[in-house]
């Protein structure tokens, strides 16, 4: 847990268990975990290809993610021509319960821009 929980946003104990249950239930072997580690090891650098994206893109991330650095969420963001990227402060690799608001925000805030500019 340590990977994806934070001291600014404490995991729900109870609820990584059952969402781990759910996960084990549906794939009980290691074959999901290792095709995901490959294929995201294989896909090599998306820069360019990023670049060519013509599409409203809002990048988020946890400052404190010690699986994926801020920096990439930052290169990621400076590869999407008019990406919006948006650091959340103490944030590891989960989506805390205490910041869906914030998100959930973020996300209309470009759905409603995209409407306006269509």
């Amino acid at each position: 847990m340590s990977l994806i929980g934070s001291p600014a946003y404490p995991l729900d104990e109870a609820e990584v268990r059952e969402l781990a249950e759910l996960s084990y239930d549906r794939d009980p072997g290691e074959d999901g975990m290792m095709r995901h580690s490959a294929a995201f090891g294989a896909t090599g650098d998306l820069t360019s290809r990023l670049a060519g994206l013509r599409i409203p893109t809002l990048v988020l991330h946890g400052e404190a993610d010690p699986m994926v650095r801020p920096s990439a969420a930052k290169a990621t963001a400076d590869a999407i021509p008019g990406a919006r990227l948006v650091l959340y402060p103490g944030m590891c690799h989960h989506l805390p319960r205490e910041l869906w608001p914030a998100i959930i925000e973020e996300i209309h805030t470009l759905a409603a821009a995209t409407r306006t500019t269509s």
